[in-house]
């Protein structure tokens, strides 16, 4: 009991200092992605964010402490002063997988529910705030397409007083207009944006006619799908249960795989905990690192097949329920061919030592 108490010990503690590194690196992605719309004040956000991300940084953590760990424990001989004192692998190996069996639940509830209900939060906080940001969404001397059928090009901002100078804005449509302003302002609305124009002119061209209109002050409105603008996917936001009605409504291959991806994910840890258990226990004069190689390895595997697989998909070679379940059978099958070809070993090894 001592041994298990210990190891896991060991275990928690590397566990938690990797999901901190790995947490504080996937927040820095998150604020390059969203740090348009996000500012100092939006920490609420950020640490929603924390919670969908838990997705990838569970099994990552876990992988590489259970490695470490048991590297560790390895190259200090603790392995072969247990085994010594007759402590069996199933104890070694008990706190490991007891671990695996804690992340794999955890996760299931966070794919299933826990991250879509903070993706929604996440959502309807930043759209209820991006109007009042729009001016984070215009770079000065950038031309800017973030908004579909239009084209906003801009001399200069002044983010405090919300003013803009030297504007030229294009649009797509009916009717193709471009329209240039010496300076304006901005005025935010719920789902919509006002542009007060200030002395200016418009060309709008159609097959009927083309007409030119100079003006001393214009109002211009862009009507903004911020959902869509921060790229987050309706079923980003949905529950396992709502993730099924969005199916029945319309069940393309992308969205079978998403569904089954939040099973099949989480199952992974437990297989990750058989990956730790095969390849984490070493020679005590192993190279220094080779857990966190292997661990790494692992990562990069996993990510490749997931990533083919997905083509796979993309292309209809592959069934989308497949694909999902697809890296976990691949990774299982690894470690069977590997615990065969360790059995082998041990066979051949045991025949020579009769033989001699």
């Amino acid at each position: 009991m001592r041994i298990r108490g210990y190891i896991l010990t060991h275990l928690v503690q590397v566990f938690a200092g990797t999901l901190a590194v790995l947490y504080a690196v996937m927040l820095i992605v998150q604020w390059v992605r969203l740090g348009r719309a996000l500012s100092i004040r939006d920490v609420d956000v950020l640490i929603l964010a924390m919670v969908p991300m838990s997705s990838f940084v569970i099994p990552m953590g876990l992988i590489f402490s259970i490695l470490l760990v048991l590297e560790r424990l390895s190259v200090e001989s603790e392995i072969i002063a247990m085994k010594a004192c007759g402590v069996r692998l199933g104890t070694i190996n008990a706190p490991i997988l007891f671990l695996a069996i804690i992340c794999m639940l955890v996760h299931l509830a966070i794919s299933s529910y826990l991250g879509p209900l903070s993706m929604k939060k996440i959502q309807s906080d930043l759209v209820r705030e991006a109007p009042k940001k729009i001016l984070a969404f215009i770079e000065e001397r950038e031309f800017n397409d973030t908004f579909k059928g239009i084209v906003v090009y801009v001399e200069a901002v002044n983010q405090k007083k919300k003013q803009l100078k030297g504007i030229y804005i294009e649009t797509s449509g009916r009717e193709n207009a471009v329209i240039t302003s010496e300076k304006g302002t901005i005025e935010p609305n719920r789902g919509s944006i006002t542009m007060l124009l200030k002395n200016g002119s418009i060309f709008m061209a159609s097959k009927q006619a083309d007409r030119y209109l100079t003006f001393d002050e214009y109002a211009f409105t862009i009507e903004a799908d911020f959902a869509s603008e921060l790229r987050i996917k309706s079923y980003d936001t949905a529950t396992q249960p709502e993730f099924k009605r969005l199916l029945e409504q319309k069940a393309n291959p992308k969205r079978i795989k998403e569904y089954h991806n939040r099973y099949a994910f989480p199952v992974f840890n437990l297989i990750l905990g058989l990956v730790g258990i095969s390849f984490g226990i070493q020679s005590p004069r192993s190279p220094k690192f080779t857990g966190f190689i292997v661990g790494l390895a692992t990562v990069l595997g996993y990510y490749l097949v997931f990533v083919m697989s997905d083509r796979l998909v993309k292309v209809g070679v592959l069934h989308p329920i497949l694909s999902a379940w697809l890296p976990n059978v691949i990774f299982l099958s690894v470690l069977l061919a590997a615990w065969t070809w360790r059995a082998v070993g041990m066979k051949k090894r045991g025949g020579r030592l009769r033989t001699s």
